[in-house]
């Protein structure tokens, strides 16, 4: 059995720019913040958001990280794992969901063999990540599942982009899904089993696909966990 630790929970920060003041939302919350957002470019002629996402460490007979974040959470994911008792080196690789840097950009402070679907390394996204990913093994996933190790299994799950994968970790609390952006920004379309979208029908395949494993909790990239 494994357990999962939100190493540092996903925050949305949402800023408008006005002559040369600028002001930040108190609103950090993940959906609440991405509604904020969208009123605030509604009202403003100048408004932005940064968001990084729900980073896992994942302790058992291998011990990793799903979705270190981005690069300014370097070293704060570095830290974390230092307070749970770890050092980096006590880790064994790096699982990503998928290659966005919002995801991936933090592994330059995580000299870590890097796991993610040979799928993303043909995408454009790819050459966002592809200096601070040429630092490391990477350990390609091929074809549409698998086992990463004992107790932990993969499955492709397409629709954020084409090498989106998915994990079911088994823990003492039952399945915990990690599946990245295969989620967001809210989860009522994921409830309702109900995508919009030009990518529907591949998103409700893969959402299909994750309910197979009848998880106790789910952790999407920027999300609250929850039980579905």
């Amino acid at each position: 059995m494994f357990s999962v630790d939100l190493l540092i929970p996903t925050a949305r920060f949402v800023f408008s720019v006005a002559s040369d003041h600028v002001e930040v939302s108190p609103e950090h919350r993940s959906p609440e913040a991405f509604i904020e957002y969208g009123r605030w470019r509604r009202e403003r002629s100048v408004a932005g958001m940064t968001t990084f996402p729900n980073s896992l460490l994942v302790r058992g007979v291998s011990n990793f990280l799903v979705d270190p974040g981005l690069q300014l959470q370097n070293a704060p994911v570095v830290r974390a794992v230092e307070r749970r008792g770890l050092s980096v080196g006590d880790l064994d690789f790096v699982a990503l969901t998928h290659a966005h840097a919002d995801h991936a950009a933090a592994l330059v402070d995580l000299p870590l063999p890097v796991v993610v679907h040979e799928r993303e390394t043909f995408m454009p996204h790819w050459r966002v990540v592809e200096g601070i990913l040429a630092c490391h093994e990477l350990r390609l996933l091929c074809g549409e599942g698998g086992e990463l190790v004992p107790g932990v299994r993969w499955a492709r799950t397409p629709g954020h982009t084409p090498g989106s994968v998915s994990y079911a970790i088994d823990t003492s609390e039952g399945v915990v899904v990690a599946c990245g952006d295969l989620l967001g920004p809210s989860r009522e379309p994921f409830d309702e089993m109900a995508p919009v979208g030009p990518n529907a029908a591949e998103l409700l395949t893969s959402w299909e696909s994750i309910r197979v494993w009848r998880p106790a909790r789910i952790i999407a990239g920027h999300l609250p966990p929850f039980a579905p």
